[in-house]
C-alpha cells in the first residue's frame, strides 16, 4: 500500500507482475466455445457455460492495467432474470472493512456496493441493469474505493462486453425476450426472437468404496513385480493406441524421459478387485501430467485410460489441475470420481483469464455434477 497524491493506493507489487505480462495475448477477435476450456472469449471478457446451461460472464481490467486489477463476474440461470453481479478486487482491498466501495459509469455515480461472500462485493438489481443497459455503448466502468483520506479506483474494461454477453444470450435462448442482457429490440415479431431454455439437470455420480488414503493400502510385491513388467506392453497393444500417443514418456522417443523414475510404474489398490496405475506422461514448462490407467485385477492386460493429463490421486478421486502461466494466476481444474467399476469425470472448471489475480479471480465451471454416498 503507498500513497500517491495524498490518497490510499493498493499496490500488489510491480516486479511480480511484470513477470505475469511477459507474454501477453493478443485481444482482438472472438475465440472458444462457451462449455470448453476458457469458453467463449473477446477481449477483456469471456462467458463459460457448464452442461446444466448456467452461463457466467466474467469481465477484467485491461491487461495494461495489471497494478490494478479487477474483475465482475455475471452469473445468469437459464430463465431467470439477471439480478446481481459480483466485483472482485485484490485481498487487501477486499479484506478491509473501513472503505466505501462505489460503482461508477461514466464517471456517474451509482451507488455503494454491498459486501459479499468470501471478499467480493455485490451490485444491487438497479445497478445491475443499469450496467447492461450500457455494454453496447463505451462504458467506463469504474470501482472506487474511499477512505477517510481519499479514493482510488479501479477500472473494468468494457472492450468485448456486448459481445459476450450477447453469447450468453444466445446459448441460453433470452434473443428478443425480456430476459435479455443485450439483444435487439424485444417483440413477439422479430425473426431473431429465441424460446428461453431449461436448466438441465446435474448427472447424478454414485460413489464406489475406495480404499481412504489413511489406510496405506499397498499391492503385495508378487502383484507389483507382474504389473510393472507388462504394462508398457498391456498398454501399448490395447485396442484404444491413444493411450500411448497421448503420453509421451512412454513413446519411447524423447529424451526428456530417458531418466529411469520417468519409465517407472507406481500402483495404488483401488479396492480388492481394482488397482490404479499411474505414470508419468509429459512435462512443460509449469506443468506436469500423469497418465491414470485402472486395471482389473482379474482381467489385468486390458488397463482402461481416465486421463494422460493428471496431478494426483486421493481417496477415490483423481484431480488434474494445470496453471496457465509462470506464477500460476489462473488454473484449469479437472476431477473424476471413483463410481465402483470406472471413474468417471465429476468436475470441469477453468479459473478465468490470467489477469494478475493469484489464482484466477472467480470458478468458471465447464461440467458439473452430483456425486452421492450409495445407500
Amino acid at each position: 500500500m503507498t500513497m500517491i497524491n495524498g490518497k490510499k493506493r493498493f499496490s500488489i507489487g510491480l516486479m511480480g507482475l511484470m513477470m505475469l505480462i511477459a507474454a501477453p495475448a493478443l485481444a482482438s477477435d472472438a475465440y472458444g466455445n462457451p462449455f470448453e476450456d476458457s469458453g467463449f472469449v473477446n477481449q477483456d471478457w469471456q462467458v463459460v457455460c457448464d452442461n446444466t446451461l448456467t452461463c457466467r460472464a466474467a469481465g477484467y481490467a485491461d491487461e495494461n492495467a495489471y497494478e490494478m486489477p479487477a474483475s465482475i463476474l455475471i452469473t445468469a440461470n437459464p430463465k431467470e432474470q439477471v439480478k446481481t453481479a459480483e466485483i472482485q478486487l485484490p485481498p487487501e482491498v477486499s479484506s478491509a472493512d473501513e472503505y466505501d466501495v462505489e460503482l461508477w459509469l461514466n464517471d456517474k455515480f451509482f451507488g455503494q456496493l454491498t459486501a459479499g461472500p468470501q471478499g467480493t462485493y455485490e451490485l444491487n438489481e438497479k445497478q445491475a441493469l443499469s450496467l447492461f443497459k450500457r455494454a453496447q455503448q463505451n462504458t467506463k466502468i469504474e470501482i472506487a474505493v474511499v477512505s477517510d483520506i481519499g479514493s482510488d479506483r479501479w477500472q473494468i474494461s468494457d472492450k468485448g462486453m456486448a459481445s459476450v454477453l450477447l453469447k450468453l444470450d444466445e446459448v441460453q435462448g433470452r434473443v428478443g425476450t425480456p430476459l435479455a442482457l443485450v439483444s435487439e429490440k424485444v417483440s413477439i415479431n422479430n425473426h431473431n426472437r429465441q424460446t428461453p431454455k431449461s436448466l438441465k439437470s446435474k448427472p447424478i455420480i454414485k460413489r464406489g468404496y475406495a480404499y481412504p488414503d489413511k489406510l496405506n493400502k499397498k499391492l503385495d510385491a508378487k502383484t507389483s513385480a507382474y504389473f510393472q513388467t507388462n504394462m508398457d506392453k498391456w498398454v501399448k497393444s490395447s485396442i484404444n493406441r491413444d493411450d500411448v500417443s497421448e503420453c509421451d514418456a512412454l513413446s519411447g522417443d524423447n529424451s526428456w524421459y530417458d531418466d529411469t523414475d520417468s519409465r517407472k510404474w507406481t500402483f495404488q489398490p483401488i479396492n480388492q478387485r481394482y488397482t490404479l496405475a499411474e505414470h508419468l506422461c509429459w512435462r512443460g514448462a509449469y506443468n506436469t501430467g500423469f497418465g491414470y490407467w485402472v486395471i482389473d485385477n482379474k482381467q489385468p492386460s486390458q488397463p482402461t485410460l481416465i486421463t494422460t493429463k493428471g496431478s494426483g490421486y486421493t481417496d477415490g478421486e483423481i484431480l488434474a489441475a494445470h496453471k496457465g502461466r509462470g506464477l500460476g494466476d489462473c488454473w484449469g481444474i479437472e476431477r473424476w470420481q471413483w463410481n465402483g467399476e470406472n471413474f468417471v469425470r465429476s468436475y470441469k472448471a477453468t479459473r478465468g483469464l490470467c489477469r494478475s489475480f493469484a489464482g484466477g479471480a472467480w470458478e468458471l465451471p465447464t461440467y458439473v455434477s452430483e456425486v452421492v454416498e450409495p445407500k
